[in-house]
């Protein structure tokens, strides 16, 4: 497991800001790097879509310094009384809940593998199946599907079939696309930053926002590389 940070304050291990915590044995390893990013979402983003999430965001840089990602939260996250679900981690947080907003600068994948172009996409929470085409994928349930910021213009959240439908318009497929949702690693670690696991090839955002209605903050992560070990 390696941490790299760059937009935060927060050091690991005694480096310098601005710096990755690696070990002089990866040091020359480069890979993704978090930067902050002083700029709004796009104008294709609906109006109070845009006015729920926070002007400013954070910058995925890939391993060749080229823009991969930029991510822009919600000022603040709609929460409820958790439920209590077997294999659900934010039953805080109502289902097809908007979180965000995602601008890939490059063509990626998302967590099943299945392609998608660059473009801007709503960030919604979802909960896999249970069911036996989704057995396995993963050790939580707990998703999130991308949707075209252009045609996902309403910030309540959606049944999960209205957000699917939205959902497959990104890849074209009939499977919508998603990436994993997880907790941070550390409850106390500063946020956002950036948590690579070598182990499975992923690059996870960890970032949080405040409760729409005080409380808990909603800390979350967002695999945005990497997919489903089974793959």
């Amino acid at each position: 497991m390696r941490i790299g940070l760059v937009c935060t304050a927060l050091v690991l291990g005694g480096a310098a800001p601005g710096t990755s915590a690696a070990s002089p044995a990866s040091a020359a390893k480069k890979g993704y790097e978090l930067k902050p990013l002083k700029e709004t979402p796009p104008a294709e983003v609906a109006e109070k879509v845009r006015e729920a999430v926070a002007p400013e965001g954070v910058r995925v840089v890939d391993p060749k310094g080229e823009p991969f990602a930029d991510v822009w939260l919600r000022k603040s996250v709609p929460t409820q009384e958790a439920k209590q679900e077997l294999g659900v981690k934010f039953g805080q947080v109502p289902e097809g809940t908007v979180l965000g907003v995602v601008r890939f600068h490059q063509k990626s994948s998302d967590f099943k593998g299945n392609a998608f172009p660059a473009g801007t996409y709503t960030v919604r929470l979802a909960l896999q199946p249970v069911d036996g085409d989704h057995q396995g994928v993963s050790d939580t349930r707990d998703f999130v599907l991308l949707a075209p910021a252009k045609v996902d213009d309403k910030l309540d959240p959606l049944p999960t079939k209205e957000a699917v439908k939205l959902s497959v318009q990104v890849s074209g497929i009939k499977h919508p696309t998603t990436l994993y949702l997880v907790k941070p690693l550390d409850e106390d670690a500063k946020l956002p930053r950036l948590v690579e696991d070598e182990d499975l090839a992923r690059w996870t955002l960890e970032c949080e926002a405040p409760a729409e209605k005080g409380g808990a903050t909603v800390r979350l992560g967002i695999v945005l590389v990497g997919k489903a070990a089974e793959l």
